[in-house]
Parts: structure tokens; sequence; C-alpha cells
């Protein structure tokens, strides 16, 4: 992956989690699957490159991770405090 796309996708999905739609934190799927409603901006990357640098931005600790009980899409993101 190319830094530049890398760093592209770090820093949308830190602007997805500043919006206040985002203020109790976002599902893994809810960076790049919006509905009609929603206003924050999407994380444009193939689903492997968004983990990758969301994973990337929890260990920076920059982002926190709350764990799910299911797939990865139920885990919640939200800026780190």
């Amino acid at each position: 992956m190319a830094t530049n796309q890398h760093d592209h996708i770090r820093e949308q999905i830190l602007a997805a989690l500043r919006h206040p739609e985002a203020e109790e934190g976002l599902y893994f799927r809810n960076f790049f699957h919006l509905h009609e409603e929603d206003e924050r901006p999407s994380v444009l990357g193939a689903h492997a490159e968004i983990l990758a640098a969301l994973e990337e931005l929890v260990a920076e600790g920059l982002v926190s991770m709350l764990p799910s009980v299911g797939s990865e899409d139920e885990r919640i993101f939200s800026l780190a405090r």
C-alpha cells in the first residue's frame, strides 16, 4: 500500500471519528457503509486497508476500540480521550 494512500485513510478515519455523529463511536462497518441520513464522511479504501489503519491508530493511542462479542464489524472505535 502506498504511504500516501495509507496516510489518507488514517486522516479520513480521524475525520469521521471527529464528526458529531461519531460522538459515541463508530462500528467498523460505519466507516465505509453510510446510510442516507448520515452526514459524516466515509472512509475510502479496501476493508483490509481501513482495518490496518484503525489498528495502527489504536496502537498509537489516537483511537480506542471496544471489543465485540461478534464479528469484527461489531467492534466500536472512537477517538481516544
